[in-house]
This record gives structure tokens, C-alpha cells and sequence, in this order.
């Protein structure tokens, strides 16, 4: 009998940890996340798909962040003209970012962190390495 009742909450356990898991990237993301600005953008995939979009966020901000060299960094989008986004590498992508002002910086960015933003067909999700270019309009 405590061999049964073991068995039965070894299950339950089981059962619910692969449930809590949930079902990655298959599912509804949602909704948008809410932004104080508007950012018009323009996002090449990585398979070629060109999506309008506006009201564009990294992880709900209105910035990207990332590392150059052992700095954190961010980078305001009111500064960016250009992103283009290079191969994954372990769990980074390497982001060069054409700035308004003609400069350009290089640094990393997590590959598993997420965009979003609006577009005529309602809203859209992509993870960074999924992106190939962000242009600001």
C-alpha cells in the first residue's frame, strides 16, 4: 500500500513540473507591451519576412540592453537609426547599431531576449535571434 501511495505522488509531482513547464515558444504571447513612446520600426527576420510595426519595445523598454566587453550597456532607441543582428553564439547575438549621429557601436545582446510591437495584423513577437535587422523609421 505505501508503495501505491509513493507511486501516485511521485506522479502527481511529475505531472505537475512537466505541466509548470509549459510549451515554449508555441504559445499566445499575449498582448503588446505597453510603451511610453512610439517607435516606428521596420523588422527583417531572419528568414527574409518584413513586418511595419509600431509601438516597438526590447523586453517592454524602450532601450536595448546588452554587454560591451564586461560593460552592461544600454542603448536608448532614440539614438539608433540601425540595428543588424549576426549569428547566435552560445546564448548571445552580436548587435552592431548604426546611430543617428553616423557612429557605430558593436556589443552583445542575450538571443533569447524579445521584441515586440504593433502592426495592421495586430501584434508580433521575435526573439533576437531571430531578427536580422531593425531599421527606425
Amino acid at each position: 500500500m505505501l508503495k501505491k501511495a509513493s507511486l501516485v505522488v511521485v506522479l502527481l509531482v511529475s505531472a505537475t513540473v512537466l505541466m509548470a513547464m509549459g510549451g515554449g515558444r508555441g504559445g499566445d504571447f499575449g498582448r503588446t507591451p505597453r510603451v511610453e513612446k512610439n517607435h516606428a520600426v521596420s523588422i527583417t527576420d531572419a528568414a527574409g519576412t518584413v513586418i511595419e510595426g509600431e509601438k516597438f519595445s526590447w523586453e517592454g523598454r524602450l532601450h536595448v540592453s546588452g554587454y560591451l566587453g564586461m560593460a552592461q550597456i544600454i542603448v536608448p532607441f532614440d539614438k539608433v537609426k540601425e540595428l543588424s543582428v549576426g549569428e547566435k553564439k552560445e546564448r548571445k547575438v552580436r548587435v552592431s547599431a548604426r546611430m543617428r549621429d553616423g557612429s557605430e557601436t558593436v556589443f552583445d545582446v542575450d538571443a533569447d531576449s524579445r521584441c515586440y510591437g504593433d502592426a495592421v495584423f495586430g501584434s508580433f513577437m521575435l526573439q533576437m535571434d531571430e531578427i536580422k535587422a531593425i531599421q527606425f523609421k
